[in-house]
């Protein structure tokens, strides 16, 4: 194959004009303090219904038909009250719940779960009174969840399943190529599903124009599942979206069955279990759903409701973003060059893979420079160096309200610092550079020791699946023991 011109068709895109504009509001539910909510199966898929509106979610029919009828049921229950308990955040006249079905398996982690994940919401919230984490917690509390007098459903269990074989929620972005690559040097068989959202209408666009040529090259097809349920989540905001690849793990579980797979792949790596304390005194992580220690709560409520011995895990968990990138793009160049890690929420300013005007592709940008990659090989067009560029590196931009609630966190802070560090060391300059130089180089050169110990450091290893752990780690110790 000819990489080169390859490397062209997947950088070159073409601009969004065929896209319908996106949703930019949400649907038009009659609410008068109450929220009546039920679900049926379909031919293909099932439907939720709230009071007047009526949403449908459709799988491929291959899919479907091959889920038993009694799973079906219990899934549908418990997508749909995945997808809806939340709504009262988004329609703030609700004050009552009523589901006319058992309470389903998936309730309690889905409730212990948003509880959690509540303070990484408080911190991207604009308005004062809604950056308090108690504030939201108490509408939680206040909201009154009622089910209908019947036995929770609960699937029969079944056996069969193949631990070389796995679902993959795929995004193109850093960590689900590695993920991928891992998979395929490991000898498991991926399928990669993406799951699109209504209001990212952009980024769906630009994955399948990755979709097709990364099919040629690898033989592997991607699935497109569009998430309809998905017009139930706050349009560009927050709200919504605390656990949305928890429901993601649920919305799977037909392909886990018609593919008989052992395990469902996420990719979280090792940030994800960072933490810090919010203005309300809260600990709060800025991504809780990718958290290790809730990726094995997921992998427990995924199985009681899917009837089977699914595992979810995750093959990056001890290692970092920065860490990441290196072993993607140099181990795997011919995967690493399809990378496109920005959400795309609105009409790109020029046609291309990246906005490059949030606080992602900034941080993006500094860890492939660290690495001596030049970004024009996974699609950048501009330099990010640049004065205008500034603000979206979260290290200069304190006070704002940034894209990305790991950046606003501030939780990454020391590893773009170290990236930074590398790029400089490799002759990168510009207007970026000299405040980073002015404001973080002598605590950068004076630390740099102990931050690539953190940062190319192997960490905890308690979601990788215990028969792929040794030859995960061989891999990771090869690359980054030299750089630690």
């Amino acid at each position: 194959m000819n990489t080169t011109k390859n490397l062209q068709s997947i950088t070159d895109f073409p601009q969004f004009n065929t896209v319908e504009p996106p949703r930019d509001r949400l649907p038009q539910i009659k609410v008068n303090g109450v929220a009546r909510i039920s679900s049926r199966i379909l031919d293909r898929g099932f439907e939720v219904k709230i009071n007047n509106k009526t949403i449908r979610l459709r799988y491929p029919p291959t899919i479907w038909q091959r889920f038993p009828k009694s799973h079906q049921k219990v899934l549908a229950q418990n997508i749909a009250y995945a997808m809806t308990f939340q709504i009262p955040y988004l329609y703030t006249s609700l004050d009552k719940v009523f589901y006319n079905m058992p309470v389903p398996l998936a309730e309690p982690f889905l409730f212990k779960g948003l509880s959690l994940a509540l303070p990484s919401t408080a911190i991207m919230q604009p308005q004062k009174d809604k950056r308090i984490t108690s504030n939201l917690l108490r509408r939680l509390f206040d909201i009154e969840y009622v089910f209908s007098n019947t036995k929770t459903e609960i699937p029969s269990y079944n056996r069969t399943s193949f631990s070389d074989q796995a679902i993959m929620p795929f995004t193109f972005g850093k960590d689900s190529l590695l993920t991928y690559a891992l998979a395929q040097e490991l000898g498991v068989k991926v399928w990669p599903v993406y799951i699109s959202e209504p209001y990212s209408p952009f980024e769906e666009v630009a994955k399948k124009l990755l979709a097709e040529p990364f099919k040629k090259e690898f033989h592997t097809q991607i699935a497109f599942l569009r998430n309809t349920l998905g017009v139930l989540r706050q349009p560009y905001g927050w709200f919504g979206w605390e656990l949305q690849l928890t429901q993601y793990s649920l919305m799977l579980l037909p392909y886990v069955y018609a593919k008989k797979a052992g395990y469902i792949l996420f990719s979280n790596e090792q940030s994800c279990d960072d933490t810090v304390v919010d203005s309300d005194g809260f600990k709060c992580n800025p991504v809780f759903e990718q958290s290790h220690s809730w990726l094995l709560q997921n992998s427990l409520m995924a199985s009681l409701v899917g009837g089977n011995s699914l595992s979810i895990g995750s093959l990056l968990e001890p290692i970092h973003e920065i860490a990441i990138m290196r072993i993607l793009h140099k181990r795997y160049p011919e995967i690493a060059k399809y990378q496109s890690s920005c959400d795309l929420p609105e009409k790109p300013k020029s046609a291309g893979r990246w906005c490059e005007h949030c606080s992602k592709c900034a941080r993006m940008y500094i860890f492939l420079l660290a690495h001596g990659i030049n970004p024009k090989t996974v699609g950048f067009k501009h330099d990010l160096l640049k004065q205008k560029y500034l603000g979206f590196y979260s290290i200069f931009s304190e006070g704002r309200i940034q894209d990305f609630g790991y950046d606003q966190s501030e939780a990454g802070k020391n590893e773009q610092i170290l990236a930074f560090r590398m790029a400089y060391k490799r002759g990168f300059r510009g207007p970026v550079m000299r405040a980073f130089s002015r404001h973080y180089g002598a605590f950068a050169k004076k630390h740099e020791r102990k931050l690539r110990q953190t940062f190319f450091g192997i960490h905890s290893t308690r979601t990788i699946p215990s028969d792929l752990r040794p030859r995960v780690l061989r891999i990771y110790h090869s690359i980054l023991d030299p750089l630690a």
